[in-house]
């Protein structure tokens, strides 16, 4: 089997930078690396990023014109896709799988809105548990002042009391998940990197 990492971490946390280097750091070993994201490229996956980014008629998810159960579920659906076709497959391959997000942002996002996080984890049981979480941790006044300069901002990134329970929720569910581990991201994108790597060396290579 191969090894499974996921990135987490509230908006403007800088998850997709540091799952890019931490692909090519896998590469330069001689690694074979998928590296994905939640929302996926999946019909499913583009159908969510839509109704996320794109404000106006389109947008759905607000709290309004959709029930917090029926988006908990097309996350859930797209993650299902995203297990069965991309993720599982290139473990079964040996390869290295490194996902922007995974199903602890359901948890940390859906349980700040409301939702059961025992029906949440329940939902999402199919997942395959990552070898390793890196959670990267961002105060919510960073994290605002870092997603204000964004040209589309989804409704996610509009609310900062979201934003906090979800930071919460994170640090709690780090305490519930062993595979979750802490990174601080206000440091420099390079520290940042070279925590994530200390990370991996020490938590799945034993060094």
């Amino acid at each position: 089997m191969g090894t499974f990492i996921v990135i987490e971490g509230i908006d403007g946390a800088g998850k997709s930078t540091q799952a890019k280097l931490l692909a090519e750091w896998f590469e330069k070993k001689g690694y074979e690396v998928v590296l994905t994201k939640e929302p996926t490229d999946t019909a499913f996956g583009k159908l969510i990023r839509r109704l996320v980014l794109t404000g106006g008629k389109e947008g759905i998810i607000d709290g309004a014109r959709i029930s917090h159960e029926a988006e908990a579920l097309l996350f859930a659906a797209d993650r299902a896709e995203h297990v069965h076709k991309l993720i599982k497959p290139s473990l079964e391959a040996g390869k290295v799988v490194i996902s922007d997000r995974y199903f602890y942002s359901s948890l940390a996002y859906q349980w700040a809105r409301g939702l059961d996080l025992e029906w949440l984890i329940d939902l999402n049981r199919f997942a395959i548990r990552p070898d390793l979480v890196i959670l990267l941790d961002l105060p919510v006044k960073e994290s605002m002042k870092r997603i204000n300069g964004r040209s589309i901002k989804t409704e996610f990134d509009k609310i900062v009391e979201l934003q906090k329970k979800v930071r919460e929720n994170y640090l709690e569910l780090a305490g519930r998940f062993p595979e979750i581990k802490i990174v601080n991201a206000m440091a420099s994108v390079e520290d940042i990197h070279n925590d994530i790597v200390a990370l991996v060396e020490h938590e799945l290579f034993k060094k």
